[in-house]
């Protein structure tokens, strides 16, 4: 994928963020939109739901109040459209990466879309971000629907990549793996997430996990 492919895989998907804003943006208001979600990804990820406001992105993007309610009218809005905004990241990577490997074969395309996943899930601010919402659903009825649409969306995804990759395996199996990946790697995400889990340990999880996936994807 080279340069302008990529400028509009990222357009793309700060326009998703943005599916609930009444007026179009401009690729100026992209920007402003993706500055943002940054921002509010970084106060949520780091320091949580409680430090996250309307007020608190306007300080650390610079920008008025204003200016921040006319591209998500509320902090639930604006939540939201923080996990839109990682979510398809996280599809755009995974679609970069097959999307190189067209020449590839399916296994071939599958480990690697594994490592993006992995990396994704160790990376500090997107495991923050996915915490933090998990801690929040049990509190709040819009963060349980957010987190619902995102594991439905992970285990599509999960099923798309996996599903043929051995034909003695029955499509509704197929679906209970994608489930199933799905959610060793949410116990992978919430085991490294711990304080004091030391490097090695999180690398060797890793790698078992990824040997796990792979098997899952393809023996009987």
């Amino acid at each position: 994928m080279d340069a302008m492919q990529k400028r509009q895989v990222s357009a793309r998907t700060l326009r998703q963020s943005l599916a609930k804003k009444n007026s179009e943006t401009t690729d100026k208001g992209l920007e402003r939109a993706r500055a943002i979600l940054d921002a509010a990804r970084d106060i949520f990820a780091s320091e949580g739901f409680a430090a996250l406001s309307m007020r608190s992105v306007a300080a650390r993007v610079g920008v008025s109040l204003s200016t921040v309610q006319h591209y998500y009218r509320s902090k639930e809005a604006l939540l939201e459209a923080l996990l839109v905004y990682t979510l398809e990241s996280y599809q755009a990577a995974i679609d970069r990466i097959t999307g190189e490997m067209a020449g590839a074969s399916r296994l071939e395309q599958f480990a690697a879309a594994v490592d993006v996943l992995i990396d994704v899930i160790r990376a500090p601010l997107t495991r923050g971000v996915f915490v933090e919402i998990w801690a929040l659903a049990n509190r709040h009825a819009y963060a349980a629907r957010i987190v619902k649409d995102m594991q439905n969306r992970e285990r599509r995804t999960l099923y798309r990549l996996i599903r043929g990759l051995n034909e003695a395996i029955s499509d509704k199996e197929y679906e209970q793996r994608a489930a199933l990946i799905a959610a060793q790697l949410e116990g992978v995400m919430m085991r490294v997430a711990l304080r004091g889990v030391h490097p090695a340990e999180a690398q060797r999880l890793a790698a078992a996990a990824r040997q796990s996936f792979i098997r899952l994807a393809t023996e009987p």
